[in-house]
């Protein structure tokens, strides 16, 4: 994955480099250096996005469920 790649599957899933740097604890100066000097973007990335996408679907399908139950129970 280039860094180019990173920023648009970021961009994709409405992540930040922020909140990337936040949920998985790799330094904010350290996603800035991806891309430069041969630094590459680590391998566990692009899977790591991946799960990050379904699991925030999962759990807007799980609170619509939820929600659906408390309105049905009402």
């Amino acid at each position: 994955m280039t860094k180019e790649e990173f920023c648009k599957r970021l961009k994709d899933i409405n992540l930040t480099q922020k909140e990337f740097s936040e949920i998985t604890h790799v330094p904010y100066s350290t996603l800035n250096n991806w891309g430069f000097h041969d630094i590459q973007v680590p391998k566990w990335v692009g899977p790591f996005l991946e799960h990050y996408e379904k699991a925030k679907k999962y759990d807007a399908i799980k609170k619509m469920i939820l929600d659906s139950k408390e309105v049905l129970q009402d």
